[in-house]
């Protein structure tokens, strides 16, 4: 015997006996929309085991920077005008921003949550509350899309740092999720996945050899890849944008004055052999220090130039300097 969503939710429009179930999806969704009560900006999809999850208020999101976005502003024009579908009635397309590890995918999504909210305000225009979803609470997704669908606010469904191990369960009820399935995204819902992977999957899975076709294992992992609508690439950061952003958190930490820029770099110059010479806070200083941090940490992004400059304002790297000095006339 069928019954409607509407009995479900309402039992006297039918002469018909339904008694709900006590556990299961009916109860998770319970639980999703209890929790959505709450007046707060964003939540976090947390398992207390895996049949009765719940939404973690996060009162005091991750802020990000302005200088943590230097070199990004292309890709985060396109993540704006995605979110902006809301405002034009559509909903956002599913979106993917794969790249380098540590270069401001999170920040950046975040920037767009916010400049989304910010353009909304002013309008009346409801608000778009970010939930973020780790790989385990993908069991949770279609009593958490169920939970949103009747709400005036917007959402956002923000699946940070997403990859899949080898055999993962997860993989193919996610693939089902993005397009495929039965179920689909509520139109006031967004969905955004960060992920330092492009198919999100591991080597072992994505190349098994041992696979009766191997063609059609290859076809499982770009499978995923795309059924995203929108697909943004964020590269490793040019050697100049790497430099433009230590400058720019150097200045946002009063270690350099406002105004200060990027002088010009000797192309055939081959920094991090010699201690350098001058003074640690001057801009000669940070530039050839910062360069050769990069050097040393085989990585010029943004979260490298975050370290460098935490190091650099603590006096931490001096200390460094004069060890490495030490070792080398020990």
């Amino acid at each position: 015997m069928k019954v409607s969503r509407q009995e479900i939710r309402n039992p006297a429009l039918s002469n018909r006996t339904f008694n709900p179930p006590r556990t299961g999806i009916m109860d998770s969704s319970t639980l999703f929309r209890n929790s959505l009560e709450m007046d707060v900006e964003a939540f976090r999809v947390l398992s207390r085991d895996m049949n009765i999850p719940t939404l973690y208020p996060v009162r005091h999101p991750r802020s990000g920077p302005r200088e943590g976005l230097v070199g990004l502003s292309a890709p985060l024009a396109i993540l704006q005008k995605n979110f902006d579908s809301f405002r034009a009635g559509f909903s956002p397309v599913s979106t993917l921003v794969h790249g380098f590890r540590g270069t401001g995918k999170t920040s950046m999504v975040l920037e767009a949550w916010r400049q989304l909210n910010r353009s909304h305000a002013p309008r009346g225009i409801p608000r778009c509350r970010l939930i973020q979803v780790d790989r385990d609470g993908i069991p949770h997704l279609l009593p958490l899309i169920d939970s949103l669908a009747d709400r005036k606010d917007f959402f956002l469904l923000f699946f940070d740092d997403l990859y899949f191990p080898a055999e993962d369960p997860n993989f193919h009820q996610f693939r089902a999720f993005l397009d495929g399935g039965i179920a689909m995204l509520p139109e006031n819902t967004a969905l955004v996945v960060t992920s330092n992977h492009r198919h999100l999957v591991s080597e072992s899975f994505s190349r098994r050899e041992d696979a009766l076709n191997p063609g059609e294992t290859r076809d499982d992992s770009l499978a995923l890849w795309d059924r995203f609508g929108l697909c943004l690439t964020v590269s490793e950061p040019s050697l100049e944008t790497f430099l433009d952003i230590v400058i720019a958190k150097c200045i946002d930490r009063k270690i350099l004055p406002d105004g200060t820029c990027r002088p010009e770099i000797p192309v055939d110059e081959t920094p991090g052999r010699t201690i350098p010479s001058s003074p640690p806070r001057s801009l000669p200083g940070i530039v050839e220090r910062a360069r050769r941090f990069s050097l040393l940490r085989a990585s010029r992004s943004g979260r490298t130039a975050q370290w460098f400059v935490d190091l650099l304002e603590r006096g931490i790297l001096e200390n460094m300097e004069e060890e490495a000095d030490g070792n080398a006339h020990g």
